[in-house]
């Protein structure tokens, strides 16, 4: 069984300079995540103009906090700089079949 974590992420800049910001702050500390061991993988999905979600995945419910701590300061300055709104859902994947 695994975790997923969608954040919703909906700003006033276009998907372009969205992504640059993405690229600066946010993809550096996704990496270092995934190289600790802590983040499974990741997906950046662009739903709108100015909106988009961020669907990342993790072995244990444990691995998926440790990395909602380590992230929550660059989420703060990402959406106080862009102006933008960020709302994150989480829960257990169970297979089915």
């Amino acid at each position: 069984m695994s975790y997923t974590r969608v954040l919703v992420i909906e700003n006033p800049l276009s998907w372009a300079e969205g992504m640059k910001s993405f690229r600066k702050n946010t993809r550096p500390a996704l990496n270092a995540a995934k190289k600790a061991g802590v983040l499974k993988k990741y997906t950046l999905v662009q739903t709108g103009e100015h909106s988009g979600m961020l669907i990342t995945e993790f072995d244990t419910k444990a691995k998926m906090n440790k990395y909602v701590k380590a992230l929550a300061a660059i989420r703060r300055d990402v959406a106080a700089e862009t102006g933008g709104q960020m709302w994150g859902y989480g829960g257990q994947v169970k297979a089915s079949g």
